[in-house]
């Protein structure tokens, strides 16, 4: 771990959230996916898998376009970390999105979007390995 200690981690991992969700407010593809490992894994909420930033990136840059996430605007993210060992960290996080529309024009009810990250601490950065994104749903009958 880095000097500083267990709080200077978490200022650390909250500041890689919040330049992904200011990534997101601004359709900054480059931020947005500034944290993540070279390898790193990415399942969005409707099922799509990239693999590696450049992935990552690549499909974020496509998807700014679209006039149906631009549409879209989201609360910050609330986030909670545990580490798993010292160089490793789950993060845990909650947003609200209102206005992103369907492919057809729709607009989505409020998306609830938890996100699960697993952070690595190498080469004195933490990193993004692992990204899972997903809203909840109404429960079934």
């Amino acid at each position: 771990m880095v000097d500083g200690g267990l709080e200077a981690h978490e200022s650390l991992i909250k500041a890689i959230v919040s330049r992904w969700d200011q990534g997101w407010a601004d359709f900054d593809a480059a931020l947005a996916s500034r944290d993540y490992a070279e390898d790193a894994d990415w399942i969005n909420a409707f099922g799509v898998f990239k693999h590696g930033r450049k992935e990552i990136f690549q499909y974020l840059r496509n998807i700014y376009h679209s006039p149906q996430v631009t549409s879209r605007r989201s609360t910050s993210s609330i986030s909670s970390i545990h580490f798993i060992r010292p160089d490793i960290a789950v993060v845990t996080s909650y947003r609200e999105t209102a206005g992103q529309k369907t492919a057809s024009g729709a607009e989505y009810p409020l998306r609830k979007t938890r996100d699960l990250r697993v952070l690595a601490f190498e080469h004195g950065l933490w990193k993004i390995a692992s990204h899972l994104v997903a809203d909840e749903k109404a429960a079934l009958p």
